[in-house]
């Protein structure tokens, strides 16, 4: 009998993600941004969830791991998120 084993995917939260695709259409981000643009942004922005805490730091590996499994679907309420094929970049339009 084998086990089997479960790894824990680190993601963004939904409402940092949420958050990003408002700057987008803001202006206050990039069309296409990184993870140390979004890390400024929190910063020069002040940006925490909704009960005052702040964020987790933003990792290209947790934004590349949202992009990733979260699927497009057309009854799909999130917001997608996009990755470059190097997972380096990110935007909510298709490269």
């Amino acid at each position: 009998m084998q086990e089997k084993t479960t790894s824990t995917i680190i993601m963004c939260d939904y409402a940092l993600i949420e958050e990003l695709k408002l700057a987008v259409d803001a202006e206050r981000l990039p069309t296409r941004f990184t993870a140390s643009d979004i890390k400024r942004w929190i910063e020069n922005d002040n940006i925490k969830k909704a009960d005052g805490t702040p964020y987790p730091r933003v990792s290209a590996e947790m934004l590349s791991n949202y992009s990733q499994n979260t699927p497009i679907t057309k009854k799909r309420k999130q917001k997608v998120l996009y990755s470059s094929h190097n997972a380096r970049v990110f935007s909510f339009n298709p490269f």
